[in-house]
């Protein structure tokens, strides 16, 4: 078989250079994948992240001169300081490597083989990541439903994101389908011949994606646009061809194609290895998403007594508290979230959380502050039926009888609401007038035709 790279056209020089930038940080900011998608690799993984949580803190110390120290303890935001020095110790490193590189090796008039193993890096990992956010979506890893906490919170208080969270995760038809394009797109992306569609779906996808982490200011917004700015890059090679068949209705012929190898069989197992990937990716991140699904908000990992509780009564050291706004001793309410958590909300609507130790069997149980262990309530309790729930205890030094019953979850509109093919009342539709006339005016002009 005839050598691809010198029957490749020669490449200029800003494009060698070019090609070299990119190899390199695309390299550098895509690894370890793949490892830790797979079993027993994780340690694999963790070497190479332990070396950046040494080299970036250095380099925010010693170079950049930061003020404070940047701290690598990962936690749910992609945005923090370390994330981003992280990304310019990339780019300082692209930016050493390609012109040494370039010095190195003048004999290559292009890297149209090398360019195809790095495509496919990149396909395969933008790849993964889709499966593994499509199967969060499809099931509540990453919009669940909304919690108690959030049905009892003003919706003035709620953060941008958290506004993006409760309204997506309230709707579980449209988390499901945004995640199902996603895994569409993912597997797309792992079959070679299908590179430029997934690419495409990827760009609808991850523009989406990138314009609610802005606009909600969801701190994933580096990664997201990463994975958006590569799925153009994975499209570049075929945009005259797109242009010229879409917008200019011209024929177009295939690209001819650059493979891996020069062997038959080896080019077939990569494409063997390159499915089996895939399927094993599909099949782990749904799995481990139903599973979370299961452990965190299945029926069978509620607690006893979980929902919100209304206050009637509140009596400490013998004396009957009034239902007082004002008030920070009363409770208003009591809400069992999780098994091993619970929320108190005093008349003046301030919470205060507190880890909890139940005993169903002798019927007691203990609250205990967080970061306050002296600060502690225990109980007995009866609960005569599943509505309601008497308390009698003390918190050190009071007496304490609480009486409660419980609020059905249905009286919020936001989860007894449905889907509706008709809509008779407007306010099903909005409560803004001008938008009402709207509507109005456009379904007029549909009939008028």
């Amino acid at each position: 078989m005839e050598n691809q790279d010198q029957a490749a056209a020669d490449w200029s020089r800003v494009q060698l250079l070019a090609f070299r930038f990119a190899f390199v940080y695309l390299i550098l900011y895509f690894l370890p994948f793949p490892f830790g998608a797979f079993p027993h690799t994780g340690s694999v993984a963790q070497e190479y992240d332990s070396l950046w949580h040494k080299l970036v803190p250095w380099v925010g110390k010693h170079v950049l001169h930061l003020s404070h120290e940047i701290m690598t303890s990962r936690n749910c935001s992609g945005d923090t300081t370390y994330d981003y020095v992280r990304v310019l110790c990339f780019l300082g490193l692209a930016f050493a490597a390609s012109p040494l590189w370039s010095f190195l090796d003048r004999s290559h008039s292009n890297y149209q083989r090398i360019h195809q193993w790095l495509r496919s890096y990149v396909r395969l990992s933008v790849g993964a990541a889709m499966l593994m956010f499509g199967a969060a979506k499809i099931f509540q890893v990453n919009f669940p439903q909304p919690n108690l906490y959030k049905l009892l919170e003003p919706l003035g208080d709620f953060s941008l994101m958290g506004l993006l969270w409760t309204s997506t995760g309230a709707s579980r038809g449209y988390s499901i389908f945004a995640g199902c394009v996603q895994m569409f797109g993912g597997i797309l992306l792992f079959v070679p011949r299908l590179t430029t569609l997934g690419a495409l779906v990827g760009l609808a996808v991850f523009s989406h994606i990138f314009a609610l982490t802005v606009c909600y200011d969801v701190p994933v917004k580096l990664y997201s646009l990463h994975l958006l700015l590569v799925c153009f890059l994975l499209v570049l090679p075929d945009a005259r061809r797109l242009v010229d068949f879409f917008l200019l209705n011209r024929s177009v012929a295939p690209l001819p194609e650059t493979t891996l190898f020069n062997h038959r069989l080896l080019n077939a197992g990569a494409l063997v290895a390159q499915l089996t990937l895939g399927g094993f990716l599909v099949c782990s991140h749904l799995y481990r998403a139903h599973d979370y699904e299961k452990r965190n908000f299945g029926m069978a990992s509620r607690p006893p007594f979980y929902g919100i509780w209304t206050v009637d009564e509140f009596m400490i050291g013998g004396k009957m508290l009034p239902q007082l706004l004002t008030d920070d001793i009363r409770w208003q309410r009591v809400v069992f979230p999780f098994p091993k958590k619970v929320g108190i909300q005093s008349m003046n609507g301030s919470w205060t959380g507190y880890w909890l130790r139940r005993d169903m069997a002798k019927k007691t149980f203990a609250m205990e502050k967080p970061n306050d262990p002296k600060k502690e309530f225990e109980f007995t309790f009866s609960n005569p039926d599943s509505q309601s729930l008497t308390l009698e205890g003390s918190d050190g030094g009071n007496e304490i009888r609480v009486k409660l019953h419980r609020v059905d979850e249905k009286q919020f509109t936001l989860l007894s609401g449905g889907f509706h093919w008709i809509n008779e009342d407007a306010d099903l539709v909005t409560d803004e007038e001008g938008v009402c006339d709207h509507v109005r005016l456009a379904g007029s002009a549909f009939l008028a035709r």
